[in-house]
């Protein structure tokens, strides 16, 4: 996870030590920001779902039973270990500390697409921590997500180096909460099909595959719950207005969709538009995210914290080509006031499913707002070109065609 751009080398003890620390600073800042809902002695939203599911593993009965519990067994299980360990105050503080400890990865991590280093780089992910609106609403509602999320995005970044470790951390992610899977399904595509840069076949290969068999592993002990599992991602149910997905959107103009189609066509579209590129850095931390993302049948909006390091890198790019948006032309508008309004929206889901006297067609098309602003973002991160530095003594180059972060 903090093998992210601009981070300095962790081979020294000193180095090691410096990122520790900065590590736990944003950890400190975060647990004193959002005290109230990490120390709430009540169970809030989505915690008693969890509870009421491992106290019936617990008592023998299904986790499904529990009609809203939407996850893998796993986690149920560590939850029901949890409770005849300590009660309900362990799991709740297991739950809270695990997010606290991810949404804090994830922010260093994504901190570090602002191009920013050292202690600036930890300076920024505590900022965005303390102030952004979805991770305020993530904490206060006790999800997962940011556990799922943070394990996926470590995963890919670390499979870089070694594939068989990082395809592990993505097999974990899956088995606790599939969050990543039509993104890790996205990717193995990639790697098994597309063009390589500077990677063997045989390490690409072991990428690709390996997080199956170690989801697989993580789940064998449940085998007799894997059915209600998989019916319950078929066809979760909608809960609420604050579901943000695409079937969320058909089901309000009428139309039923089933989950799986929703899934299925997402896949094969981002597949087909980028078969005739190379596998790049954006596919694996930024395009993968918006993938899986457009393709859950229930989300909410703590779901973006999935897409962090696409929202820093997206206000990088801005930030960089703001002397190249003099020019009137649609195109500097669209930039100029486009960016900004796509990471608000985002921010602004923490506050969706406000119901307003409005048809079920035009809260579907609000609802579609920030869900397809990750979308925007990440196609004007591939298009929009970073400006070279200038040369000394001479003119600034034209941008250049390398649209990573």
């Amino acid at each position: 996870m903090l093998a992210s751009p601009g981070l300095p080398p962790l081979e020294s003890r000193s180095g090691r030590f410096l990122a520790a620390l900065g590590f736990a600073g944003v950890v400190a800042l975060a647990a004193l920001v959002h005290h109230a809902a990490l120390f709430q002695p009540a169970p809030q939203q989505d915690e008693p779902v969890f509870i009421e599911a491992a106290e019936r593993l617990a008592a023998g009965a299904s986790p499904y039973s529990q009609e809203r519990f939407n996850y893998p067994p796993p986690l149920a299980a560590l939850g029901a270990l949890a409770l005849e360990l300590s009660g309900p105050g362990l799991v709740l503080g297991m739950v809270r500390g695990a997010n606290v400890l991810a949404v804090a990865a994830i922010a260093v991590f994504a901190a570090g697409f602002a191009g920013v280093s050292g202690r600036r780089r930890f300076a920024l992910a505590a900022v965005l921590v303390a102030i952004l609106p979805v991770v305020q609403y993530t904490l206060w509602i006790g999800n997962l997500t940011p556990i799922a999320a943070g394990l996926a995005l470590a995963g890919w970044q670390l499979g870089k180096r070694r594939p068989l470790l990082g395809a592990a951390w993505v097999g974990v992610s899956l088995a606790f909460k599939p969050i990543a899977l039509v993104g890790a399904l996205y990717l193995s595509a990639r790697w098994l099909l597309g063009r390589q840069d500077g990677r063997s076949r045989a390490s690409a290969a072991a990428e690709a595959l390996a997080w199956v068999p170690v989801t697989v592993l993580c789940l064998l002990p449940w085998a007799g719950e894997l059915p209600a599992l998989l019916q319950r991602m078929a066809e979760p149910p909608l809960f609420s207005s604050r579901n943000l997905s695409l079937r969320r959107v058909f089901d309000g103009f009428g139309i039923e969709m089933p989950a799986a189609a929703i899934t299925v066509t997402v896949l094969a579209l981002a597949l087909s538009l980028a078969r005739r590129r190379p596998v790049d850095e954006v596919d694996r931390v930024h395009t993968a995210p918006v993938v899986a993302l457009l393709a859950l049948p229930v989300a909410w909006a703590h779901g973006f914290l999935f897409v962090l390091p696409l929202q820093v890198a997206a206000a990088r790019r801005w930030w960089e080509r703001r002397a190249r948006r003099r020019e009137p032309s649609w195109r500097t508008v669209a930039e100029r006031w486009g960016v900004p309004l796509a990471l608000a929206l985002i921010q602004a889901s923490a506050s969706a499913g406000v119901e307003f006297d409005a048809p079920t067609s035009v809260r579907s098309i609000v609802v579609l707002l920030p869900m397809l602003s990750p979308l925007a973002l990440l196609i004007y991160l591939r298009l929009a070109r970073s400006p070279r530095p200038a040369k000394p003594g001479g003119a600034a180059p034209g941008p250049s065609l390398d649209s990573r972060p």
